[in-house]
Formats: C-alpha cells, structure tokens, sequence
C-alpha cells in the first residue's frame, strides 16, 4: 500500500490536476498551487514553498520525463493538521538511482541538480517511487496545525 493511503482527502476536499508537458504549463502549477493553499489558509511564506516545489516537480516532467506528465495537487488531513500534498507522475524513463538524485550537485541533465534535493529540504514530507516500467511518482506534502 502506498504511503498516500494513509491521509485522508475530504469528499469534498480542494483538489486539481494540472497536464504538463511544456515549460508554460509550470506557470499553471505554481498558479493552482498558490490558489489551493490559499484557500487552505496556509500562510504567504507557505504557499510559496508548496508552489516553488511544485513547480521544481513540473519542471522535471518537462525536461526529464519523455512525455511530460501530471502534477495533482490536493487538500489532505490528519491528526488535526492540514495539508497541500503534491503528485508528479510520469510514465518514464524513471530515476535509476532516487537516494542520488536526491544528493546537491547530481544531474542527468545540463541541470544544476539541486531541483529535488531542494523540495526535499522545503517541504516536510517526500517520497519517491518508480515502477519496474519506468513510471515515476514523487509525492510532496506540507503542513500546518489547525487551530
């Protein structure tokens, strides 16, 4: 069972899928991510972390991902906290080696490889996991304390 199944998403809770497949749909993540943690009422500071990982997450679709991919953003909860959790999935060609890429400094691009790394550190949760076929889903949250 995948470690997403262990938050709830409210039936009615805010939730948006965005295709990515050119760099001009990372603008449209950024936008739906800052208008969802928004309505969340995540702080000014907050959303711009959820939005500048998510648009490292749509970036990565477009340069390493060979046909794009998506990026879900939704409202999650648990134990009286809220949250914005963040899904890249795309279907290849994966990450060979996920405890490198996560490592400052490694690229298989012409990158500076510090894009995962750098979500890793921002956001307060991270997974990653790629299928035996290539296809790779990066799950990203951020919480706050309801009050």
């Amino acid at each position: 069972m995948s470690e997403i199944c262990e938050y709830t998403s409210p039936e009615n809770g805010l939730k948006s899928m965005v295709e990515v497949t050119n760099l001009s749909h990372v603008a449209n993540v950024q936008t739906t991510v800052r208008s969802i943690a928004k309505k969340l009422g995540f702080s000014e500071l907050a959303s711009h972390k959820a939005a500048t990982s998510a648009s490292e997450l749509a970036s990565n679709l477009v340069h390493h991902a060979s046909n794009g991919g998506s990026i879900t953003i939704r409202e999650v909860r648990k134990d009286g906290y809220i949250g914005i959790e963040i899904v890249s999935n795309d279907s290849g060609p994966g990450i060979m080696d996920v405890d490198l890429a996560l490592q400052d400094g490694y690229s298989t691009g012409n990158g500076l490889g510090s894009g995962l790394p750098a979500v890793k550190r921002i956001m307060d949760e991270l997974d990653i996991s790629v299928t035996g076929d290539s296809k790779t889903c990066i799950t990203t949250r951020l919480w706050y304390l309801c009050e």
